[in-house]
């Protein structure tokens, strides 16, 4: 019976976690090599606004392709995830990146994929990994 209690418990603490707090502003930069940094993405600017496990805001990928709305973002704990298509065209469209999100400490470790329309220095379904913390400004 002690043993129910204690599940019950658990259940309950786990159900209502607050989701990590992650509205604001972020900068990431990328984490990897000079060699195999995407030109025009060495870093993004995150604007989070969060509602309850739904995130919301704007994601500026850099000078190409620029400033993009944010679209199905959710969390589950510490984990962030969503897509944001940009404004800026290429000869390929406009590209779609998919956005995974993990917070460690203060900081933000980001995995930014394009899912469609990749072109210039973008490759089509490559990750990059960037790193950040919020903005105080």
């Amino acid at each position: 019976m002690k043993s129910n209690g204690i599940l019950i418990l658990l259940a309950s603490l786990t159900l209502n976690a607050a989701p990590a707090d992650l509205s604001g502003t972020w900068k990431v930069v990328y984490a990897g090599s000079r060699r195999t940094a995407p030109i025009t993405v060495g870093s993004i600017l995150l604007d989070l606004k969060v509602d309850g496990n739904v995130v919301s805001g704007t994601a500026h990928i850099g000078p190409w392709p620029g400033l993009a709305p944010i679209a199905d973002g959710k969390i589950e704990g510490d984990r962030l995830t969503f897509t944001a298509t940009g404004t800026l065209s290429s000869t390929t469209g406009i590209p779609t990146c998919k956005f995974d999100v993990t917070m460690h400490d203060n900081e933000m470790l980001v995995t930014m994929t394009v899912i469609k329309n990749a072109g210039g220095p973008l490759e089509l379904g490559r990750a990059y990994k960037h790193r950040g913390k919020r903005r105080l400004d």
